[in-house]
């Protein structure tokens, strides 16, 4: 089985080695930092980060695509279910530094319009505080 097939049980997939996330708090905001690979394999952990993220229920949720190598369908779909829940729950979300392969699949899939992208986490907060 590999690392990230959900186990009989239930649980959640382990951490896929080509996928590193993290969560920190700034100001009034959680930023989602996913870094590596996001594609079929890494997806249900990004999703579950992203998840974990939103249920935080910040003023503020940035994901953090900055060091994102290889970004498929599969991470477009965790970015866009996060997008959705987020906008049910009144969450505003934005992206922040969407690397190279990040801005090519949301071109080519025509979701670059659905995103509010800011360089950093400290110019989404300006924003939202106004």
């Amino acid at each position: 089985m590999s690392s990230t097939d959900p186990s009989p049980a239930g649980e959640l997939p382990l951490p896929a080695p080509d996928l590193k996330t993290d969560t920190v708090v700034v100001g009034e905001a959680v930023v989602c930092v996913l870094a590596g690979d996001l594609h079929q394999g890494t997806g249900p952990i990004g999703a579950r980060a992203l998840a974990e993220a939103l249920h935080r229920r910040p003023a503020l949720l940035a994901v953090d695509l900055n060091a994102i190598e290889l970004f498929s369908a599969d991470g477009l779909n965790a970015l866009l279910t996060v997008r959705e829940a987020a906008r049910d729950q009144g969450v505003p979300l934005v992206v922040l530094s969407p690397s190279r392969a990040v801005r090519r699949v949301l071109e080519v899939a025509g979701a670059d319009g659905l995103f509010t992208v800011y360089g950093t986490v400290q110019e989404a907060l300006a924003q939202h505080e106004r």
